[in-house]
């Protein structure tokens, strides 16, 4: 058990609770810093998430970013158009079933994903630093741990 001084009355505190919180206020910290960095894109989260899709599955339709981002395949359909209209992914149809069209970065699209993996690459040099390498393995395990608890709650 913890106490801390909030407003000169010492309130006493489960670690747990402290743990989970500090979780919290970093998951907030970082959605916030990248919908920061992705509004100096002009992109949303969503957009973001689709244009690392489609660069790392390139001939991939609509239907399996759906999959991926778990949205509904109208939503899935508009983010790609979105992107079609702001000339970062182009479509056509498949040549292998003409019901789909595949998707694919422009020159732009990779341009702005080669951006966004230097950022990326920033922050988290930000994020690590002053953290040794066997702090962060033991960061990775933990992390991954608490994910599978809350997987499998």
């Amino acid at each position: 058990m913890y106490c801390i001084l909030y407003k000169n009355q010492v309130i006493f505190m489960q670690s747990t609770y402290i743990l989970s919180r500090k979780i919290q206020q970093l998951s907030n910290t970082i959605t916030q810093r990248r919908n920061r960095d992705l509004k100096k894109l002009d992109l949303t989260a969503d957009q973001a998430d689709a244009l690392l899709f489609f660069h790392a599955h390139p001939e991939s339709a609509a239907a399996d970013l759906k999959t991926h981002l778990g949205v509904t395949h109208q939503a899935a359909r508009a983010i790609v158009e979105r992107m079609v209209n702001k000339s970062l992914l182009t479509t056509r149809i498949s040549p292998h079933d003409a019901r789909y069209k595949t998707v694919t970065l422009t020159a732009q699209g990779e341009e702005l994903y080669e951006t966004m993996q230097r950022n990326c690459t920033d922050f988290g040099d930000v994020l690590l630093d002053h953290i040794s390498a066997a702090d962060r393995d033991t960061l990775l395990a933990l992390i991954t741990q608490t994910l599978d608890n809350l997987k499998n709650s």
